[in-house]
């Protein structure tokens, strides 16, 4: 069976550790330097179920108040992975915003 595509983006407040999530999951290795992200794409094959799938992660730049929800992760995006630092409220509050935006764009809000 061929494998599918799917699309991830990881989202959330600036500095909350989107890329050293990527970046583990992807080559299994944890980046604890911080080096602001303007946006990374990372690779990765796995098998779910007996099912391939190439993972296309999209490592984002960090949101804020103004730039919620950019528009290009809208489209052709399969899921998302929403970051937060357990010791920034602002971050978590960031997160819930996105995740109203995101229930509001697919139409389950």
């Amino acid at each position: 069976m061929p494998s599918k595509q799917r699309k991830i983006a990881v989202m959330g407040y600036r500095s909350v550790g989107k890329s050293s999530l990527s970046i583990q999951f992807v080559e299994g290795q944890f980046v604890d330097s911080y080096d602001p992200t303007i946006e990374n794409t990372f690779t990765k094959s796995t098998r779910i179920n007996s099912q391939d799938y190439e993972l296309k992660l999209v490592d984002t730049a960090g949101q804020d108040e103004y730039s919620i929800f950019p528009s290009q992760y809208s489209i052709d995006v399969h899921g998302y992975v929403l970051v937060y630092s357990i010791t920034s409220t602002k971050s978590f509050d960031v997160v819930k915003s996105i995740h109203e935006k995101l229930l509001d764009i697919t139409g389950k809000g």
